[in-house]
């Protein structure tokens, strides 16, 4: 599904990995497929540990940065690895574990900026999505993972901070008509990984919004056919279609906004930490950032602009 992804950042000069799922693309009859994805996050920083092993031993004095791009449920996968990560950073007491330690793991298993295209944060509300049974179920299935990612950037008292939160650099890519995940909802998200917010402050988020959400609740008709093709493509894939956007034959730009939040590296003229882009328009849906190829050209732009920033 991201091969083209891999070929026009493989183009602007980038050394690109396309990673197979276990289950998937052939490898159906060596491994089974993970449901949750925690297989998949552990052998994401497998990956990256030989990848910087290879790059390292290539060329000695060129310092080797890695950023992992994830689509969907690897956006998922993404967030996992970089929270086993920063639990792999913090294995020891924090008083104990030095710098040095740290830069030790670092250098071996570092990820440096996370690209979540289309993640599937999802919603316990069920009148918060287009598709209310795929958001309850996206909070089902990966809710943990957005846990832990956020867990590396709370800030308290005794927390410096882990490598994580000082040098991970994240973007977040959504649709603007996301059927599993609402754009504000990531921006929320985003804003709380900004502030070091932890979990334990959300109790009244989802009252806030309730109000909102009835709203939009009328609106949204269940389509048992609809709901189960969602299901289908989200846990099977979907063809690329190249020429998707072209239906119309109109030649118009992808709409965007993008958007940065704080500066979780502590310097008022240091490159973006955080950011989130949106993509709007009739295709923003979930599926669009495979089958679109104006929005992949955009995305690869932007992803461009925010690593080497």
């Amino acid at each position: 599904m991201l091969n083209s992804y891999a070929i026009l950042l493989a183009t602007r000069g980038f050394i690109t990995y396309n990673v197979s799922f276990r289950g998937c693309d052939g490898n159906e009859k060596t491994s089974r497929a993970s449901v949750f994805g925690e297989v998949d996050a552990r052998d994401v920083l497998e990956m990256v540990k030989e990848i910087r092993k290879r790059e390292s031993d290539l060329e000695d004095d060129v310092e080797v940065k890695i950023h992992v791009l994830g689509y969907s449920f690897g956006a998922a996968v993404g967030a996992l690895a970089v929270g086993l990560l920063h639990e792999k950073l913090r294995q020891k007491n924090i008083d104990v574990c030095s710098e040095s330690e740290e830069r030790t793991v670092w250098s071996r298993c570092g990820i440096d900026g996370l690209i979540l295209v289309a993640f599937p944060l999802g919603s316990l509300n069920p009148f918060a999505t287009t598709s209310s049974i795929m958001g309850v179920l996206s909070r089902f299935l990966f809710g943990k993972h957005a846990g832990r990612l956020r867990k590396c950037f709370v800030k308290n008292a005794r927390n410096r901070g882990s490598l994580v939160a000082r040098k991970t650099r994240l973007l977040f890519v959504h649709g603007q008509r996301d059927e599993f995940t609402r754009v504000k909802e990531v921006r929320k998200f985003c804003e709380k990984l900004a502030k070091g917010q932890p979990e334990e402050e959300d109790v009244n988020d989802d009252e806030d919004e309730e109000n909102n959400d009835e709203e939009e609740c009328n609106e949204n008709e269940f389509n048992e056919k609809q709901n189960n093709n969602l299901l289908s493509d989200f846990f099977f894939g979907v063809e690329d279609d190249d020429d998707s956007d072209d239906d119309d034959g109109s030649e118009k730009p992808v709409e965007s906004s993008y958007e940065t939040f704080g500066n979780n590296i502590g310097t008022s003229n240091a490159p973006p930490h955080l950011a989130l882009l949106e993509i709007k328009g009739k295709k923003s849906d979930h599926f669009a950032f495979v089958k679109v190829k104006k929005q992949r050209d955009l995305l690869v732009k932007h992803i461009s602009r925010f690593v080497l920033a």
